[in-house]
């Protein structure tokens, strides 16, 4: 068998291609190992790829051709499906070219308006926010106006119910980097004036969530004030000056809507992203590359409360906050080593249920007695590590766990020892100040 960097080398296909075909069920590896998760391909499948390459080629698209390879195709067959598709393409070389006639004319009228258009890019830092929001995924875009309306008058009723105040401004979050005409994650919401605990609004609604938006060191932003219909250009000017200014984006784009001080007067939408210098992170990177530490570390025990999901809503600070309101409460835990805090990260054995994992936010014990409610008991065997360093801010850890898992062990010589990583809590962690670090730890062993 082959690994599938080898299979993509042969078959001059991308990795990134080849698990495509696999998620789609058009080529699936002959074998994927459950710890690794190494894709192994056995030679013989070539001729399966090359197939739907060649049938790509002709511009089949990838669900035509998945009901092709069911199929062995005869001549005539194959004769009649080809005179289809030149048919096919026939007709759209006549409207593309129509379409193109309309491109060059607008395109005329659009030329100097566009820079009038287009608004100054302004580099903010943002605080820690509470956040009262409702997230869902829409059928259509189309849908998104009336839902934002809708969604934003049930948070206020709610906010008021409880006897809690929000400022006028919304926020609308887009769970996703690409736009999507369908199956949209969005999230709306209302910034409190004053932090509540999440137990406080427990009675209130289903679908509020009452969370924690990170603090931002950089976000860049623009002002919009041209109407919906028009705001795809904003988002192409942040999207251009974050590129020619050196930065990278970190999180998911926002847009902050101001209620008007007078009904008269238009709203204006505040676009921002969470960005960091390239150059910056890049370099972290590399320091990341060149010096993981490898080392040993005895087992240990860990009393925490934990959580079970995908953080979705961010819960995981707010697991944290809750965490340490507890210890608080309670003076400590029964026999604490001392040691720094540690989130535990612990994948589900077997099939994953939808990319949910536990979470254990805690603190490491010699023994575990007198276990306060709710609290929960792991215990972590002896493990080499590869432990990393993430500095800076929140928005940007999803990036480091990225190189972690896509860059830096895929292209060393070790694998996963365990389902499980963790992140350590000492005096260098500042919460999330740009100097702040933290360290995570992958169990790793020898390939």
């Amino acid at each position: 068998m082959l690994k599938i960097g080898d299979f993509s080398k042969i078959a001059q296909v991308s990795i990134k291609t080849l698990r495509y075909y696999d998620t789609l069920g058009l080529l699936s590896p002959a074998h994927i190992d459950r710890y690794s998760g190494y894709r192994y391909y056995e030679l013989s499948q070539l001729v399966t790829l090359n197939r739907i390459l060649a049938l790509k080629d002709l511009d089949f698209s990838l669900d035509q051709i998945k009901e092709l390879l069911k199929v062995d195709l005869s001549s005539e067959v194959m004769e009649k499906l080809l005179k289809d598709k030149a048919a096919e393409l026939q007709n759209r070389i006549l409207d593309e070219h129509a379409r193109l006639m309309r491109v060059e004319g607008r395109l005329a009228q659009l030329r100097e308006a566009l820079n009038d258009r287009l608004k100054p890019v302004v580099l903010k830092s943002s605080p820690t926010q509470c956040l009262a929001s409702i997230r869902q995924i829409l059928p259509s875009i189309k849908d998104l106006a009336t839902w934002r309306q809708d969604r934003l008058e049930a948070i206020d009723r709610r906010l008021k119910e409880a006897s809690l105040r929000s400022n006028e401004t919304s926020i609308l979050i887009y769970h996703q980097d690409e736009y999507r005409d369908e199956k949209v994650d969005v999230e709306i919401g209302r910034f409190l004036e004053v932090k509540k605990q999440h137990a406080e609004l427990k009675n209130m609604n289903d679908s509020l969530q009452i969370s924690t938006l990170p603090a931002v060191n950089h976000l860049a932003t623009t002002i919009h004030t041209s109407g919906a219909e028009n705001i795809g250009e904003t988002y192409a000017s942040l999207s251009g000056w974050t590129q020619a200014n050196g930065f990278i984006p970190i999180g998911a784009w926002r847009e902050l809507s101001y209620t008007p001080g007078d009904p008269g007067e238009r709203q204006i939408t505040e676009v921002q992203r969470p960005v960091m210098k390239a150059i910056k992170f890049y370099s972290q990177l590399e320091a990341n590359e060149m010096e993981p530490k490898i080392i040993k570390k005895n087992g240990f025990t860990l009393v925490g409360l934990p959580y079970f999901g995908k953080n979705e809503h961010m819960e995981i600070p707010q697991l944290w906050e809750t965490f340490n309101q507890r210890m608080n409460e309670l003076g400590g835990l029964p026999n604490e080593t001392g040691d720094a805090a540690i989130g535990l990260c612990i994948t589900p054995e077997g099939e994953p249920i939808d990319g949910a994992f536990e979470y254990v936010a805690g603190l490491p014990v010699s023994e575990a007695e007198d276990v306060p409610e709710d609290f929960v008991v792991r215990h972590v065997p002896d493990y080499t590590y590869a432990v990393f360093a993430h500095k800076g801010d929140m928005p940007s850890l999803g990036k480091t766990y990225e190189y972690i898992y896509q860059t830096w062990l895929p292209q060393s010589s070790y694998k996963l020892a365990a389902k499980i990583d963790f992140e350590y809590y000492d005096a260098d962690f500042k919460d999330f100040a740009p100097d702040s670090v933290f360290y995570i730890y992958l169990p790793i062993e020898k390939i």
